[in-house]
């Protein structure tokens, strides 16, 4: 990734500023001309990933900053999130196994487990002041096919018309 990113939006590590993300989103949907279901995939994995580094990352309490980046590359999409919190490394973190029925379900833990099935890859690196989480969305297509990652299914709302 040494070229310069196609966009990038830096927030503060409040949750007001989700609203801003959102935003972005729509923006590079509309500008690089992004699949819908692509969208989606985005959208959740970067709002599931802020709301993670605003919500744990700063247990001091002090407000930080999340850098993120987004390549638009020829068959794939790259985005990277740069935090100055503390260290986490959602690659290495064991979700808790699935619960039997609603009622056993405890509240949290599988936002992770929905990051790794709407994303196509997902690496992290300790940052000297931080961490750098790299997204990796292959074949974002144009519309034309279905742009869920295997074994996902594509929600009707979500699938091109044809």
């Amino acid at each position: 990734m040494a070229t310069e990113p196609s966009s990038q939006i830096v927030i503060q590590a409040r949750l007001e500023e989700l609203r801003d993300l959102a935003h972005w989103v729509e923006r590079l949907a509309a500008e690089f001309s992004l699949p819908a279901a692509v969208t989606h995939r985005i959208d959740l994995c970067l709002t599931e990933l802020a709301t993670n580094v605003i919500s744990y990352g700063y247990p001091d309490g002090r407000i930080g900053a999340v850098r993120i980046r987004f390549w638009r590359q020829r068959d794939q999409i790259l985005i990277r999130i740069d935090d100055d919190g503390i260290p986490f490394d959602p690659t290495a973190y064991e979700p808790p196994g699935l619960p039997s029925s609603l009622d056993e379900a405890p509240s949290g833990g599988r936002g992770i487990r929905l990051v790794r099935n709407f994303s196509d890859q997902l690496q992290h690196v300790a940052a000297d002041a931080g961490n750098q989480l790299t997204l990796v969305f292959r074949n974002p297509g144009n519309g034309t096919a279905s742009s869920a990652p295997a074994g996902v299914q594509e929600p009707a709302s979500l699938k091109p018309a044809r």
